[in-house]
């Protein structure tokens, strides 16, 4: 995977979770707690959000948002949204894996992520997975990949 380009490993994540382009530009996005979703205002983050996925390796869900949230937290956070958002998810996540939130933390430091990119989203995507992990500080295989 990591000599694929960007926007073969972001369509196949979005494909994966149920997910779709449009999202990017809905006026809400849906944040879940179990069962039930919380609809927030969109803060334009989206895309960013889901190459942080694809470079991370990280899933959706609880404990993968919380995982992605420490490596968004850690390398610094687009908006006092996100940063709020971030702080939420690695709170659940501690009470469901907490070793896995640490272990996620821990990789992190020393990373940068996306949000603070002055690269334009269309060169992001055009890129190689490995090579964007490695100008952001990750390794070139990423952080988890096929782990539940």
């Amino acid at each position: 995977m990591s000599d694929e380009k960007v926007i073969i490993g972001r369509n196949r994540y979005l494909a994966e979770n149920g997910l779709g382009l449009a999202s990017y530009t809905a006026r809400k996005f849906p944040v879940y707690f179990f069962r039930w979703a919380v609809w927030l205002p969109n803060p334009g983050f989206l895309p960013t959000h889901d190459l942080h996925h694809v470079i991370t390796g990280y899933r959706t869900g609880l404990i993968g948002e919380a995982e992605i949230s420490a490596y968004e937290l850690r390398g610094g956070c687009g908006s006092i949204m996100i940063f709020i958002l971030c702080l939420g998810a690695i709170f659940f996540g501690m009470f469901v894996a907490p070793r896995r939130i640490l272990r996620a933390w821990t990789q992190s430091r020393g990373a940068r992520n996306l949000y603070r990119s002055k690269i334009p989203y269309e060169v992001l995507l055009d890129m190689k997975v490995g090579d964007l992990r490695q100008q952001l500080g990750l390794p070139r295989s990423g952080y988890r990949t096929n782990v539940e």
